[in-house]
């Protein structure tokens, strides 16, 4: 019976967590960063650092984003064409393997089978050399980096957003937001804390756009 090497299959298809098909819907943003981030700047006092540097989080992430969702179009014409590079194995014992590494076959090495297995090494050494030239023709790997790299821009603003003060209710909004929305890509959303914190948000949100039209009302009021 074939068996196939899945833990090796997996270092060949995109790993990111954003590629799942609701990933860039995890969160329905009922605050946009960037275009509340304009707003601040835009008026008399400082900028929020806070609100600025979720922004900045935003633009990495959505850059992010759209990089995977390219890797992932990549990644498939890939396996269409020209298939994750394998070998199949017959092992001593007749079982037939497909493996999709070289670790795998070094593993089913045995000296019983070393004719056989030197083939699927060839076998395998030829498939691997496909896909890298396919590779180099599209970008794949180089989409790869690219992720890498914007990934960990948005690492190093996450590590910095407890040490930035919000100094704006609309910089507080903008710091849970970003927790939620990197947090519940890791973790199933509807464990705690992902909840609890959606809650305290849709409270702020609320009590925000109350206050917000209190003043307006008081504002048009004072006009009158």
């Amino acid at each position: 019976m074939a068996d196939s090497d899945n833990s090796t299959t997996l270092s060949f298809v995109t790993r990111r967590r954003l590629l799942a098909g609701t990933a860039t819907a995890v969160l329905a943003w009922p605050f946009q960063v960037k275009s509340r981030a304009a707003e601040v700047r835009g008026g008399s006092g400082a900028p929020d650092p806070a609100l600025v540097l979720c922004e900045n989080w935003e633009d990495y992430h959505e850059e992010t984003l759209a990089l995977c969702r390219e890797q992932q179009r990549l990644e498939t014409h890939l396996a269409r064409t020209v298939g994750f590079p394998c070998a199949k194995v017959r092992l001593a014992d007749g079982t037939e393997l497909t493996l999709h590494s070289m670790e795998g076959l070094n593993d089913a090495y045995s000296p019983e089978i070393e004719f056989e297995w030197g083939r699927a090494v060839a076998e395998f050494g030829a498939h691997q050399a496909r896909w890298d030239a396919a590779d180099a023709e599209i970008g794949y790997s180089r989409v790869d980096e690219l992720i890498r790299q914007s990934e960990t821009a948005e690492g190093v603003l996450l590590d910095k957003l407890p040490q930035t003060a919000a100094t704006s209710i609309e910089g507080i909004l903008a710091k849970l937001l970003v927790i939620l929305h990197d947090g519940e890509h890791w973790e199933r959303p509807d464990d705690f804390p992902w909840p609890h914190i959606r809650s305290v948000l849709d409270d702020l949100v609320r009590h925000h756009k109350y206050r917000a039209g209190d003043h307006r009302q008081t504002d048009r009021a004072a006009a009158n």
